[in-house]
């Protein structure tokens, strides 16, 4: 039968010397011996007065907050920049428009006044006008008063136009007279020239292809001769 080794321990010296020895489980000892460290085991590693540096997620935070910081600073700028050039803008001095033309008339022929009747073919505030077929006309700031037929002119076979010949009138308002008092042919009236456009008592008088029309400013009436024809409006 096997003896089992004591456990380590303090014993009576088996040389029989007298004192005790120490058993460490293999042999004797008269001291009890270090116990060596494990060599899994590694020595405690002193404290750092350093501060361990920030955790992964703390540096993450850091640099978005960072990152915003950076944003705003450039949208704050971008906008103060905005402002200035927008007032730069304004402080530059508008340029005017440019006035619209006028309506442009038809320049009379040079020599001639159209807008205006000689001294000599006016009385007492009318003005008398003479078609290149013959027509006479009186006009003044109420109506116009023209012939309806030219005088020694034949207007069938069984008479001729005498003067005065009878006479037609129109006023501003277009309402028509056919029984005013005789015009006759005043001397010296102006002549109307075909083509042109006259501006005489507050009436505009177009000739052309063979009518003479008289259009008031104000209302837009008037009256239309021909040689042996009117008509009003």
């Amino acid at each position: 039968m096997t003896t089992q080794p004591p456990a380590p321990d303090w014993y009576p010296d088996p040389s029989g010397k007298p004192g005790l020895m120490y058993w460490d489980g293999q042999q004797w000892h008269k001291n009890i011996p270090e116990t060596p460290a494990p060599a899994h085991q590694r020595p405690a590693e002193p404290i750092s007065a350093t501060p361990q540096p920030r955790s992964h997620a703390a540096r993450i935070t850091a640099t978005w907050v960072a990152i915003a910081a950076l944003v705003g600073l450039v949208a704050v700028t971008g906008y103060v920049l905005l402002k200035q050039a927008q007032r730069s803008q304004h402080a530059v001095a508008q340029p005017k428009p440019a006035p619209s033309a006028p309506t442009m008339r038809p320049a009379p022929p040079s020599g001639q006044n159209p807008s205006l009747a000689p001294p000599s073919a006016s009385t007492a505030g009318s003005s008398y006008l003479k078609t290149s077929w013959g027509t006479s006309c009186q006009v003044t700031a109420e109506q116009v008063t023209c012939q309806t037929c030219v005088p020694g002119q034949v207007i069938t076979n069984a008479y001729s136009c005498t003067d005065p010949a009878p006479a037609v009138a129109v006023n501003t308002a277009g309402i028509v007279n056919r029984n005013p008092a005789d015009i006759g042919s005043f001397p010296g009236a102006q002549q109307l020239s075909t083509g042109q456009t006259y501006h005489l008592n507050g009436w505009t008088i177009v000739v052309s292809g063979g009518w003479a029309r008289f259009i008031n400013d104000g209302t837009g009436h008037g009256m239309a001769v021909a040689a042996q024809n009117f008509d009003s409006f």
